[in-house]
């Protein structure tokens, strides 16, 4: 509510400061463009390697398509997991 001097309440200018709708996913749409694929490697405490592959999809980046990400992804997952000799686990939670 303006005051009768018509300058606006301290409410009134801390309502005016807060981004629309609009300027949120536009933020949020900018950011997840400086986002990068990455690889993760782990070791437990028992000695056994871990690995996270995350390819993202851009227009101008090597995965333009979900399908063309997640091919590369299981690609860099196949070569580290020959490369630090990762076993795969099997239905009953062994690994073979």
């Amino acid at each position: 509510m303006a005051r009768a001097d018509d300058t606006p309440t301290p409410e009134l200018e801390q309502r005016a400061r807060r981004m629309t709708l609009s300027q949120v996913v536009e933020r949020l749409l900018e950011r997840g463009g400086n986002q990068h694929s990455s690889v993760d490697l782990g070791l437990t405490a028992s000695g056994k390697v871990t690995i996270a592959v995350s390819v993202r999809t851009s227009p101008d980046g090597e995965a333009t398509t979900l399908d063309e990400a997640a091919e590369l992804a299981q690609t860099m997952f196949d070569t580290l997991r020959l490369k630090y000799e990762v076993t795969a686990p099997t239905a009953d939670g062994s690994e073979s």
